[in-house]
């Protein structure tokens, strides 16, 4: 659902995430890993269970394929996506934490939806509003995009 512009970004921001937890845990860095982030930063101390890490790998994981399915290479980490689920992935954990939420309070919107998939459409709406290189490469526009924001 990611338009072109947040996929790449969001490739080399779930990669560093991952090496903040990596880092965190004390775990030496390996080869061409991006630098961790503030071990303070929100984000960082949101990765708490082993359900959320394992979540947070599985969406890395999923980043990096829908890169190279869209334009038609791979990203500058995308091997790193096995060494992450090869030290950070835990077997027999739920695939979603028991509760999945994300900040409302942005510099410019307050968003108080209270379902939190519907919530975050309606960020993506305002941020297509004020993005100037919104596309989707090799992939439709999600149709809920289209719904007028309500910020």
């Amino acid at each position: 659902m990611l338009c072109d512009v947040h996929l790449r970004k969001m490739c080399l921001e779930t990669s560093q995430i991952l090496s903040s937890v990596l880092h965190n845990r004390h775990i030496a860095p390996f080869p061409d890993m991006p630098k961790a982030y503030n071990p303070a930063h929100p984000v960082i101390r949101a990765l708490n269970t082993p359900a959320k890490i394992n979540w947070c790998i599985i969406y890395n994981d999923a980043l990096h394929r829908e890169y190279t399915c869209r334009f038609d290479r791979i990203h500058a980490y995308a091997s790193l996506c096995g060494m992450y689920r090869k030290i950070l992935f835990v077997p027999q954990v739920p695939l979603l934490p028991e509760t999945l939420d994300f900040a409302r309070n942005f510099k410019d919107i307050e968003i108080s939806i209270p379902d939190i998939v519907e919530a975050y459409r309606e960020y993506y709406r305002y941020k297509k509003l004020i993005l100037r290189r919104w596309q989707y490469t090799r992939r439709p526009e999600p149709a809920w995009l289209n719904k007028p924001s309500a910020v």
